[in-house]
């Protein structure tokens, strides 16, 4: 398995590259440190360019040290990508050149999006990245995930599509799923049959619900092409995350 963390030396993309660790702990991964820099390649700031690589690079090289430290898995290995790309363009090359099946990176906490770094990288990623994406909160330690909820809207998946889904799922494979049905405005959704996972009463996905979810569940697992749930946690002016923390992981399923 090729795994991507994005960097950006912050505590909160520290710990996301742990949580990777831990999450694959019993998986063989290529672990990818990815860091994206805006460097002036402009001939007056010539003088300091060789310094300011050099010290980029000894950090992403730290990052590496401390991931190698930290993981039991003799199967982890880990490598170094600097970019000066601008941050899709940059996910989307690594992706390619290192056949990555899955990106972890830092969801911050209500108060850090006014950070001109960490503020909207979870949630451009989300949208605009189609690869199996974790988003993980600030502060959150990786635990074992028993309860995993996924929220679905009938008018963007039908039962089929969420059956296969789950049946094909390659993670969370000891996790319990509680399937919660969104209503959104008058729209008329068909009912479930024969599922194999208990459906909730639908309900409007509001601040109130998300914030009783991030009691009772360990992961909120979404799918990606659902993007009115997506905005609505992690948008960092309209969404939840901009008013609340966001406490449990948010796994954004591409397939």
């Amino acid at each position: 398995m090729n795994v991507l963390i994005l960097t950006d030396f912050s505590e909160t993309s520290g710990n996301a590259g742990r949580y990777a660790v831990d999450f694959l702990q019993k998986t063989a991964a290529n672990f990818y440190l990815l860091n994206i820099h805006n460097f002036n390649f402009n001939r007056a700031a010539s003088d300091h360019l060789e310094t300011e690589l050099v010290g980029t690079l000894s950090q992403l090289q730290s990052g590496i040290k401390t991931l190698k430290k930290y993981t039991g898995n003799k199967e982890h290995k880990f490598h170094t990508i600097l970019s000066s790309e601008n941050l899709i363009g940059a996910v989307r090359k690594a992706l390619i050149d290192k056949k990555i099946d899955l990106i972890f990176i830092g969801a911050v906490s209500q108060d850090e999006h006014v950070h001109p770094i960490l503020g909207d990288h979870a949630y451009d990623i989300v949208r605009k990245i189609k690869c199996n994406i974790i988003a993980v909160p600030t502060g959150c330690t990786y635990q074992n995930l028993k309860k995993a909820v996924f929220p679905v809207d009938h008018a963007i998946l039908s039962g089929e599509e969420k059956d296969r889904i789950l049946d094909n799922l390659d993670y969370l494979k000891t996790s319990e799923f509680t399937l919660l049905e969104i209503k959104d405005g008058d729209i008329e959704y068909p009912e479930p049959v024969n599922d194999k996972v208990p459906f909730k009463t639908p309900v409007p996905f509001t601040r109130e619900l998300f914030r009783d979810i991030q009691k009772q569940f360990d992961i909120i697992f979404i799918i990606g092409k659902n993007l009115t749930i997506c905005d609505r946690l992690l948008h960092t002016e309209y969404g939840f995350s901009a008013h609340m923390n966001v406490e449990i992981p948010i796994f954004v399923y591409h397939g």
